[in-house]
C-alpha cells in the first residue's frame, strides 16, 4: 500500500483511484493492490540475464517470459519464477527501440524491429523465416499482437500511423492478406481482448503531446472509443506505451511519461493506479498465466513483477 507521504502528494481524484471499489468484483478482482512488487529480474549488463533497454515482454506457450532487450538486441527467456533459461540474438534494430515480441498459438516467437519484416523464431531461438510481402507495407513496424485466428496485428508509424491485420499461412510462412486501419498517430503497443477488439496506445514524439491516448478498435476494424489524453476529471496520459489484458478482461496501460501503470475494467468505466513509483520508462506489459503483472522497466534496465489482486502467489 502507499505510504502517507505519497498520499499527501495526490489530489482527491487521484486518491480515489487508489480506493477499493466493490464494483471491481464484476471483472474478477476482489481487491486491488498497489506497488506490490514481488520480483525484479535483470539489472544493467550484456551478460545472460541482464538488460540494457528491456522494452517488450510476452508469455511463451510454455508459460515462460520472453523479454526483448533492444539495447543488447536479444530475446531472453525467463521461467515464471524469474530464473534465466535462455538468450538468443534477433539482429539489428532498424529504428532504435522500435519493436515488440509476441508468441503465436503454436509457440513461435515473432519479433518486430522497426523494419518492413517480422522475424519468426522457434521456441529454441532458431530463426525460421522473415515474414514480409511485396503486397504489404508496414515500413516502420512497432507493436505486435496475435489474434485467435493466428493472424497478427502490427502497429506502424508510416504516414502518421496505422495498424495492419495480417493473415498468415504459417505452414508456408506466407502473407495471405492484409487489412489496414488508417488515421492513427504514432501507435505503439497493441493488445487483443477476448472479443478480438484491439487496444492500442498512441504516445508522443519529441514532446509533441498529440495522441497520448488508448484507442479501442472493434472486430469491424472501426475505432469505437478513445481513452485520454484526459480520463476522469483530473487524470491524464502523458506518454502511454505498453498495454495488455488479463484473464478477466481488465486491461493495463503503462505511461512512460508519468512512470505509472493504470488498470481499467473491461468496459473502462473504472480505473485505478496499480504502480506509481520506482519505474523509469515502463514499456512492455504482460500478465502471467498465474495472474501477475510483468513490466519492462526500460531505464532501470530490469523487469518488475507485481501482484495486483488477491489470491495470487509467486
Amino acid at each position: 500500500m502507499l505510504d502517507p507521504y505519497y498520499l499527501q502528494e495526490l489530489d482527491d481524484e487521484e486518491k480515489a483511484m487508489h480506493e477499493f471499489s466493490k464494483e471491481w468484483k464484476l471483472s474478477g478482482i476482489q481487491r486491488i493492490f498497489y506497488n506490490n512488487l514481488v520480483k525484479v529480474l535483470g539489472g544493467f549488463g550484456s551478460e545472460a540475464g541482464k538488460f540494457i533497454w528491456p522494452t517488450s515482454v510476452t508469455n511463451t506457450l510454455d508459460g515462460d517470459l520472453a523479454i526483448k532487450d533492444t539495447g543488447n538486441q536479444q530475446i531472453q527467456i525467463f521461467s515464471p519464477e524469474g530464473h534465466h533459461k535462455q538468450t538468443f540474438t534477433y539482429g539489428s534494430e532498424a529504428t532504435k527501440c522500435l519493436g515488440d515480441v509476441a508468441c503465436t498459438e503454436d509457440g513461435l516467437l515473432l519479433v518486430s524491429n522497426g523494419s518492413k519484416g517480422i522475424k519468426v523464431f522457434s521456441k529454441e531461438g532458431e530463426m525460421i523465416h522473415l515474414l514480409k510481402s511485396s503486397k504489404a507495407d508496414w515500413k516502420h513496424s512497432y507493436g505486435l499482437a496475435v489474434l485467435r485466428s493466428n493472424s497478427i496485428a502490427v502497429t506502424d508509424w508510416t504516414d502518421g500511423g496505422k495498424v495492419h491485420i495480417i493473415g498468415v499461412d504459417w505452414r508456408m510462412n506466407a502473407v495471405l492478406k492484409t487489412n489496414v486501419v488508417d488515421g492513427l498517430q504514432r501507435p505503439e503497443y497493441i493488445a487483443v481482448t477476448e472479443d478480438e477488439d484491439l487496444l492500442l496506445t498512441e504516445g508522443q514524439l519529441f514532446g509533441q503531446r498529440t495522441g497520448c491516448c488508448l484507442k479501442i478498435i472493434d472486430k469491424e476494424r472501426a475505432i469505437t472509443k478513445t481513452i485520454g489524453p484526459t480520463y476522469g476529471n483530473h487524470f491524464n496520459f502523458m506518454n502511454p506505451s505498453g498495454v495488455c489484458v488479463d484473464a478477466n478482461g481488465n486491461f493495463f496501460v503503462a505511461d512512460k511519461g508519468k512512470n505509472n501503470i493504470t488498470i481499467f475494467n473491461p468496459d473502462s468505466s473504472l480505473a485505478a493506479l496499480v504502480v506509481t513509483h520506482d519505474l523509469e520508462g515502463p514499456c512492455g506489459l504482460t500478465v502471467t498465466k498465474s495472474g501477475l503483472l510483468v513490466v519492462t522497466d526500460c531505464y532501470h534496465h530490469n523487469v518488475k513483477i507485481y501482484r495486483y489482486k488477491q489470491g495470487i502467489a509467486f
